[in-house]
């Protein structure tokens, strides 16, 4: 596969993770409780996805498969800023996930 392909699937994997956390942030900032902000977060996913430690797995597994098309991304001399920054914030990111697990 060439680097700019995996550049553009680790960037897009990235974004859907974002998105992902922008949408709890903004479900848990209008509710006061945790349990409604959780039931209203589950119910924007389709019935089978509403697990949160299943959504907390994929989230994880986004974002290392995102970590690792960096890693092999930095090769190139014209993304490699780029794709080092996406590198430290996904797996920052897969980690900050781990520990929400705990």
């Amino acid at each position: 596969m060439k680097l700019k392909t995996k550049f553009i699937i680790a960037t897009l994997l990235l974004a859907i993770f974002i998105v992902d956390m922008i949408w709890w942030f903004r479900v848990s900032d209008n509710n006061s409780s945790f349990e409604i902000a959780k039931n209203n977060y589950l119910a924007a996913f389709p019935a089978f996805l509403q697990n949160t430690l299943l959504l907390t797995g994929i989230a994880i597994a986004i974002l290392v498969i995102s970590g690792i098309f960096f890693v092999q991304t930095r090769k190139g001399n014209k993304l490699q800023t780029v794709s080092t920054v996406g590198f430290c914030l996904s797996f920052t990111l897969a980690f900050w996930q781990l520990f929400s697990l705990m």
